[in-house]
C-alpha cells in the first residue's frame, strides 16, 4: 500500500526534528560542514557520528519516499538536494569503505532534479523549506 504523502511529509518533519538530528546539523554548521565532520577527526568519534545520522535520517527518508505516488508536496517544502550537496563530503567519504552507501539519497537527489525539470523549475530553484524557520534550524 503506498503511502499518504501528507503522512510522510509529517514523518520527514518528524525526523528532521529530532534532538539527535538537530545536534548533528549544529555541530554540522558550527564546524563548517558535512567534510570537517569527516576529515581531521577521530574514525568513529563524535564528528563522524553525527556525519552518519544525517546521512542516515536522509536515507530514510529516501527509502519512505519510495512508497509515495505523489510527491509534490514534499518536494516543495524539503530541502532535498540542498542538504544531498550538503552532506555530499560525507557520503563520498563513507563510501570508500561502504560503496552503496546512501545509494537511496543520491537516487532521491536525482529524481527531485528531473521532478525540477519536469516542472519548469530553474537550477536556482529552492524550497520553501530553505527559504523558512526549518532550513535555518535543521537544515
Amino acid at each position: 500500500m503506498a503511502m499518504d504523502e501528507n503522512a510522510l511529509l509529517l514523518g520527514i518533519e518528524g525526523m528532521r526534528s529530532d534532538s539527535n538530528y538537530y545536534a548533528a546539523e549544529v555541530l554540522r554548521r558550527k564546524l563548517g560542514g558535512a567534510e570537517y565532520l569527516v576529515t581531521n577527526t577521530k574514525e568513529n568519534g563524535t564528528e563522524q557520528a553525527a556525519a552518519q545520522l544525517l546521512v542516515a535520517t536522509w536515507e530514510a527518508i529516501a527509502i519512505l519516499m519510495r512508497g509515495v505516488k505523489t510527491k509534490d508536496k514534499i518536494y516543495e517544502a524539503t530541502p532535498i538536494s540542498h542538504m544531498f550537496e550538503a552532506l555530499k563530503p560525507a557520503i563520498d567519504h563513507f563510501r570508500k569503505k561502504c560503496p552503496e552507501f546512501a545509494a537511496e539519497f543520491e537516487k532521491l537527489h536525482t529524481d527531485y532534479g528531473a521532478w525540477l525539470r519536469k516542472k519548469k523549475k530553474s537550477a536556482t530553484y529552492v524550497s520553501s523549506a530553505c527559504d523558512g524557520l526549518l532550513h535555518a534550524r535543521f537544515g
